[in-house]
């Protein structure tokens, strides 16, 4: 199955190769829970790839790093994930997939051209380290929640293309449903006063 990507999910992409030609190095992909960050994110990572360069995308925990590699399975897209003990570690692999952790403990990627962070609202230390000492290499966030302090002193530029409503309307997603708690009627209830750590040890 090839990998096709929905209009908002190119003009999104077409939007962060206009960013990076205009001069930025560290960009934010902003866009709602159910966008399919991943599959743009796929989408960069074979772009670089069949241009001979080097892309990896990094995750928080290993067990991302298993679904991820799953979906790039799903496209039949070869890659390796950065895991000496993984059963699919292929450091020759053009795409890697690797956990923030592994990148902590390998210090360097040498020749990678693309880095991708996921959830890069949470981006531990480490990895904002390795971005800074590596001002070469291209770097995109993905995010639904990019309202972390301190994000700008990271990413130099926010793509986001498309909203919640839009996907809705169309039919993306389903139409959201609040429920909001009604108040708890307490008439009638009786009332306990807690006692204080001193009263406790008097009694």
């Amino acid at each position: 199955m090839g990998l096709e990507l929905r209009p908002y999910q190119a003009e999104t992409l077409d939007a962060l190769r206009k960013g990076f030609a205009s001069g930025y190095k560290a960009q934010i992909l902003y866009a709602p829970t159910g966008a399919g960050k991943t599959e743009m994110a796929i989408a960069l990572l074979e772009a670089v790839r069949a241009k001979g360069n080097k892309a990896a995308m990094i995750l928080d925990r290993i067990v991302l790093c298993d679904q991820t590699s799953q979906r790039l399975d799903k496209y039949n897209i070869e890659h390796g994930v950065m895991q000496s003990t993984h059963w699919r570690y292929r450091p020759y692999e053009r795409i890697q997939v690797c956990s923030a952790q592994t990148l902590e403990k390998r210090g360097d990627f040498p020749g990678l051209n693309l880095l991708i962070v996921d959830e890069c609202h949470t981006t531990r230390d480490q990895t904002v380290e390795f971005i800074k000492n590596n001002p070469d290499v291209r770097v995109i966030g993905l995010t639904a929640t990019p309202f972390t302090k301190g994000l700008a002193k990271i990413y130099d530029n926010v793509i986001s293309t498309v909203t919640t409503k839009e996907l809705v309307d169309q039919k993306v997603l389903v139409p959201l449903k609040i429920f909001v708690a009604k108040e708890i009627n307490m008439e009638g209830a009786k009332k306990v006063v807690a006692a204080t750590v001193a009263e406790a040890k008097r009694v």
